[in-house]
């Protein structure tokens, strides 16, 4: 997990220096968790026993624990979390129709709303989410009419998606 000083460091970087956007690494699952956490306030919540593979004085625990509770981010199987494994835009686009609904706002997917060059590659259980977060402009389009559903972001981006996604 990335402390609050290393991330304003690093996009304060990103913005300063294009090259180093490229060389970014992916943002985590567990920098997920912990923005949106943050988001409702870091309210206090018992860190314990959410996932078998995030201990209960690991960095992010309660915000992982927390969004379990709230249903946003569900783990990755047999109890675990998988809190460094870069986020991918499919578990970022159903954590956020999650959220969206939590927030009372319309996540409706109209039939036929979109198409793109990649729908074979989207996993069944991200499928209409991810439609929903590029046709609502919560997650931009990718090259040639592509939602890259297995894509990544940096941090700075997901931060970015994020602010935006609130200030709606």
């Amino acid at each position: 997990m990335r402390t609050a000083a290393a991330l304003l460091v690093l996009v304060l970087l990103l913005f300063l220096n294009p090259a180093v956007v490229a060389a970014a690494p992916p943002a985590a699952r567990m920098d997920l968790a912990v923005l949106l956490w943050e988001s409702a306030g870091a309210v206090p919540f018992a860190a314990g026993g959410a996932f078998s593979d995030v201990a209960r004085n690991d960095d992010g625990a309660t915000a992982a624990a927390w969004c379990r509770e709230a249903g946003l981010l569900l783990g990755t199987g047999d109890g675990r979390f998988s809190p460094d494994r870069p986020l991918t835009r499919e578990e970022l686009a159903v954590a956020l129709r999650r959220y969206a609904r939590i927030l009372g706002r319309d996540t409706f997917l109209p039939a036929g709303a979109a198409e793109c060059n990649d729908y074979a590659d989207i996993s069944p259980w991200a499928d209409d989410s991810l439609y929903w977060a590029c046709d609502a402009g919560v997650l931009n389009w990718s090259e040639g009419g592509r939602l890259d559903s297995g894509g990544t972001l940096t941090l700075a981006q997901l931060q970015a998606v994020l602010e935006d996604f609130l200030a709606r």
